[in-house]
């Protein structure tokens, strides 16, 4: 897709016309006093009925979304190409194979990596929910807490932050191996593969509109990513990766 068809949630210029009229109708009845996207989900619940109009509206278009990482050159390639994959249990295990054979891991690390991994570490309940998607934020905004520098200084995803590799320090070479990756994505909200945690989009809208913070929403997209939908991979001396100064510089 080209340009104008991506819709930036932090950038109203780039909403569709019939979406940024119909946000700017509903505002009006919003409380006063509000500060975050919260407190406007928490005082005005009732519009999230207008939820699936929202997405309606932005059928047809990619939201640029946002997916904090760490990759190998290698990695980078693939994501340029094939875009970004839903996570499945053998993905990890190819990760750390592909990884060794490019000689960034040496092979004696093989068994402790799949030792650190939710797989082994969490409930078998618990790890269900961490497969089966891609796991993006919907606004830059959420970028500027701590958990995404977390991601992009340790290589091998969150599913992977687990056991004696994210904990003992002589693994720390292996978990920095890699570059810190800000990736920007467009997805189609408009579809049930779109899962969106805490509260519908409608808030996040609403909330740009009317300059409050704590917008953006993590988005649980049941689905692969294409290759054609990434907009941008950015790391440190990109601008878009370096207007969040808490960001790892390598």
């Amino acid at each position: 897709m080209t340009a104008p068809d991506t819709v930036d949630l932090d950038d109203p210029a780039t909403w569709p016309t019939d979406l940024f009229d119909l946000i700017a109708e509903l505002a009006p009845a919003v409380p006063g006093g509000l500060d975050t996207g919260s407190d406007l989900h928490n005082e005005a619940g009732e519009l999230a009925g207008y939820d699936d109009q929202v997405r309606g509206m932005l059928a047809g278009r990619l939201l640029r979304t946002y997916h904090a990482t760490r990759l190998l050159d290698h990695e980078i390639e693939d994501v340029r190409a094939f875009g970004l994959h839903a996570l499945t249990e053998s993905a990890l295990t190819d990760r750390v194979d592909r990884a060794i054979h490019a000689g960034s891991i040496p092979a004696h690390y093989l068994n402790a990596l799949r030792e650190s991994t939710a797989l082994v570490h969490e409930s078998p309940h618990a790890v269900h929910y961490r497969f089966g998607e891609v796991s993006v934020v919907s606004s830059r905004q959420p970028l500027s807490q701590t958990w995404p520098h977390r991601l992009l200084s340790n290589w091998g995803g969150e599913v992977r932050q687990f056991g004696p590799v994210w904990t003992d320090t002589k693994f720390e070479g292996i978990r920095r191996i890699g570059r810190p990756s800000l990736i920007v994505a467009g997805i189609d909200v408009s579809t049930p593969a779109a899962v969106v945690a805490g509260r519908e989009l409608v808030f996040d809208f609403i909330g740009i509109h009317l300059g409050l913070a704590g917008n953006g929403v993590t988005i649980h997209y049941a689905a692969d990513i294409p290759g054609e939908q990434i907009v941008d991979i950015c790391h440190p001396g990109h601008p878009e990766y370096d207007r969040h100064p808490h960001f790892p510089a390598s």
